[in-house]
């Protein structure tokens, strides 16, 4: 079975949500005609991935014209601090990094309103749908197989003149396209983090206050800090993010968050609270130095499955947003070629140009790491180097030590079993698997 559409997206988060509905909205005066545009979802519903607390700045103005924005508080304190085991120190907050006035969103529902405007729009969104592969004519993308059961009895090609893919990070459609044209020869191997998020319901919280934190748990050759976000009078966002090229192969984030929680700062927060949500995703924190091509014969990558989340201004939705935006312009215009340029000239490239070298900093020590960031948020950015890295996220990995004791599995709070109780997973266990082991022979080095 087969069916033609003008444009295909993979993905309806906030990248591939903004790209239709830029499209549907300007094709008719562009154009002179409507657009048919296709979105896939992999999730049972829109925003059944994403689990609320977003920091984004309001000028967007697809973020200004949700209704929902005026019940999303406006951040009016925020602070910084690093965490010793039962203290803490205030980190100087620099302009570059402030978020003041940015509101603090509900991702999900953000995204449920996009998603119904595109429909409004005329746009198709086919809800529990995983992409199989990607359909080539030489080296042109033409589309996706996609199907909603494993064996693909259910299979249907999509065709387009233009398929994007916005399955946020490392999606299994953007690493085919990436890994078949080389679009990521002569950059950075790609860097990741694990973010783990919890929402409370507690009995007093401060709308508008956020908190970001550095040091402990994480070692001093670990990257990583905590997040806490004040929503409303009565709940909480909070959570770690890891960076994935740790070395210790017996480190858990999921142990890190939980002593984490039990933190004087943050056992505070949460005391008598009642734990509402819990989720998990993978974070993309290359930036600069590891952009891969964005953009091929027939297809281009926005968003995380772009790589332009960036990590020191925690511009990820925002960077979605707009990277979906200039897509709609390039491919209603006819210049799709010239996507990657209109990226790295725009507001996304110039912020992950300044940025460039922190990320690369905290991969030695997080003392070296705090002194870079502070100095290229001073100088803007404009360092005279280039700190680079040749090594991916698993290449750095050791081997487990034989004297090392075993990791506890529950130092405090939550174990895994009552976490993923609370993660409102439901699937189709039919569904394709995305997750693969590309070779059984390795685990922790290249032979």
């Amino acid at each position: 079975m087969a069916e033609s559409f003008d444009v295909i997206i993979v993905g309806a988060g906030p990248a591939g949500l903004a790209t239709a509905y830029h499209l549907l909205q300007l094709a008719p005066t562009r154009l002179n005609r409507p657009l048919s545009v296709c979105i896939l979802e992999k999730g049972s519903r829109v925003g059944a991935h994403l689990l609320s607390g977003a920091l984004v700045a309001t000028e967007n103005t697809l973020v200004e014209q949700w209704p929902g924005l005026s019940t999303c508080p406006q951040v009016h304190q925020h602070s910084a601090r690093w965490l010793t085991r039962h203290g803490s120190i205030a980190l100087p907050s620099l302009k570059p990094w402030h978020h003041d006035g940015k509101r603090i969103l509900s991702l999900s529902r953000l995204c449920q309103w996009l998603a119904q405007q595109v429909e409004q729009l005329g746009g198709i969104i086919l809800p529990g749908l995983a992409g199989r592969q990607l359909l080539w004519e030489g080296q042109r993308l033409t589309g996706v197989v996609t199907a909603a059961k494993a064996d693909e009895s259910d299979a249907i090609a999509l065709t387009a003149p233009v398929t994007v893919l916005a399955e946020g990070c490392r999606g299994f459609l953007s690493q085919q396209m990436i890994e078949r044209m080389g679009l990521d020869q002569g950059r950075c191997p790609q860097t990741y983090g694990l973010a783990l998020r919890e929402v409370w319901q507690v009995r007093n919280s401060r709308p508008g206050h956020v908190l970001h934190t550095l040091g402990w748990p994480c070692a001093s050759n670990v990257y990583g800090g905590g997040f806490l976000y004040h929503l409303d009078p009565h709940h909480l966002a909070l959570g770690l993010v890891v960076g994935l090229d740790y070395r210790d192969p017996q480190l858990s984030p999921f142990n890190l968050l939980q002593r984490w929680k039990g933190h004087p700062l943050i056992q505070a927060e949460i005391e008598n609270g009642q734990l509402l949500g819990y989720g998990a995703r993978t974070v993309v924190s290359g930036g600069w130095h590891s952009l891969p091509q964005l953009v091929i014969d027939g297809g281009l990558l926005v968003g995380d499955a772009a790589g332009l989340f960036d990590v020191p201004r925690l511009q990820g939705v925002a960077h979605a947003l707009q990277s979906g935006r200039l897509a709609a312009e390039t491919i209603l215009d006819g210049r799709l070629p010239s996507y990657h340029q209109t990226i790295l000239t725009s507001a996304i490239g110039r912020s992950l140009w300044r940025h460039r070298n922190i990320r690369t900093g905290f991969r030695s020590h997080s003392a070296v790491g705090l002194i870079n960031a502070a100095w290229e948020g001073l100088t803007g950015g404009c360092s005279p180097w280039h700190w680079r890295w040749h090594q991916s996220d698993r290449q750095r990995l050791q081997r487990p030590q034989p004297h090392q004791p075993q990791p506890i599995d529950r130092p405090s709070g939550l174990d895994r079993s009552s976490a993923l109780a609370y993660s409102g997973l439901r699937y189709n266990a039919q569904q394709p698997c995305h997750l693969h082991v590309s070779d059984q022979r390795r685990h922790c080095h290249d032979d």
